[in-house]
């Protein structure tokens, strides 16, 4: 914990360095919500489809939803996610042609509500 799950467009596959993009915000975003890099997790889904306003073609997207424990404060979050925010859009270019469109969400989990198992 925190899960950070990323959906990105399709035609970001080749411009998007995912793996850079994972082992930073494991190295950086910890400290804005007192987490250790250890309890990071990231996983990516491709986007094969997706629209936008009113019949928008041109834009590509990156999604990142980080979701934590709560009890962090108002703060704590919205540095998190201006954080995230900022290494997503160092490691995604545009394709050339296209708009690209970044977005961050950190939301948080209830913590009597949460539950792991690790072995």
């Amino acid at each position: 914990m925190p899960f950070v799950t990323v959906e990105y467009s399709e035609r970001l596959a080749a411009t998007f360095d995912r793996r850079a993009f994972a082992r930073e915000v494991h190295e950086v975003a910890p400290a804005s919500v007192n987490a250790s890099t250890e309890a990071f997790k990231t996983r990516f889904r491709r986007i094969e489809e997706s629209y936008f306003g009113a019949a928008e073609d041109d834009i590509d997207s990156v999604f990142v939803q980080v979701a934590i424990l709560s009890g962090r404060t108002p703060k704590a979050i919205e540095t998190l996610s201006e954080t995230v925010l900022e290494i997503a859009r160092k490691h995604v270019t545009a394709v050339d042609g296209r708009r690209l469109h970044v977005m961050v969400e950190t939301r948080e989990m209830e913590r009597d509500y949460y539950r792991a198992h690790k072995e």
